[in-house]
């Protein structure tokens, strides 16, 4: 083949990987995903690119796996040049379900240095989606609001040290379970941090006839708690069961293990 045929097949074939690229189906999403959490989450449905997509979002526990109601959708603006400056990458995910505002997570340049920089998020989900994670979730059936917020955070990839943790609250409201008869049994904080190396998270009682106090530890696959439930005097018998599927009973008390 002459240089010129050499240099045409050259261009088709980067022009053929660059419209591979480009054109990538959203379905390599669910594989990228599905890959970084062991198959626990997934996107059903994908449709539109890498780039601009959407799909429903599937989450499986240890014996059911739940869908979200709606969509999730995410977009990259960028990266881009134009003519004089860097335009550089955002990417939005935004939960029709579970987020008034999306999610913004971008790309600079600061101080000779690559970031990449979250925005604060809220989140709100409705409890009922623990019992996609299996025992005791599913026989707890739980209920309630959970409102979760993230703080911002930031992370040079090319600096040689770890992602630094993802500091959050949550808040339970009118938290209550299908097998109690006492509705709510309380409202919760929650804060905790996330890392390469998982989840941990303290909760305490703002208020309610079920105390909840303890330390959890989530890696990505398995959840390890450790706590105490006690009952308000007035309302033991009627707690009295919850107390008893909980864990190991100590009177009005209940030591809560998980993992």
């Amino acid at each position: 083949m002459t240089r010129r045929g050499w240099l045409a097949a050259s261009g088709l074939l980067m022009g053929v990987l660059a419209g591979s690229v480009i054109d990538a189906p959203a379905r390599w999403v669910d594989v990228a995903l599905a890959a970084a959490t062991g198959d626990r989450v997934r996107l059903l449905d994908p449709r539109g690119t890498v780039w601009r997509g959407e799909a429903l979002l599937s989450v499986r526990g240890d014996r059911a796996r739940s869908v979200l109601p709606g969509r999730v959708s995410w977009r990259l603006h960028g990266p881009a040049w134009d003519g004089s400056t860097f335009v550089a990458p955002v990417l939005t995910l935004h939960l029709e379900c579970c987020a008034s505002s999306p999610l913004r997570v971008r790309l600079s340049r600061q101080g000779g240095s690559w970031v990449i920089a979250a925005d604060a998020w809220q989140t709100t989900w409705d409890m009922a989606w623990t019992s996609a994670l299996g025992t005791p979730w599913n026989t707890l059936g739980l209920q309630g609001l959970l409102e979760v917020t993230t703080e911002p955070w930031e992370w040079s990839p090319v600096s040689g040290t770890t992602p630094m943790p993802v500091r959050w609250q949550a808040r339970i409201t009118d938290l209550s379970s299908a097998v109690s008869t006492v509705r709510p049994l309380g409202s919760y904080r929650i804060d905790g941090q996330s890392s390469a190396t998982g989840t941990t998270l303290s909760i305490a009682t703002e208020h309610g006839a079920l105390a909840l106090s303890g330390h959890a530890h989530w890696d990505g696959r398995r959840l390890r708690l450790d706590g105490l439930a006690q009952a308000d005097p007035q309302q033991l018998e009627a707690l009295s069961n919850l107390l008893n599927l909980l864990g190991r009973r100590d009177g009005p008390r209940a030591h809560l293990r998980i993992g």
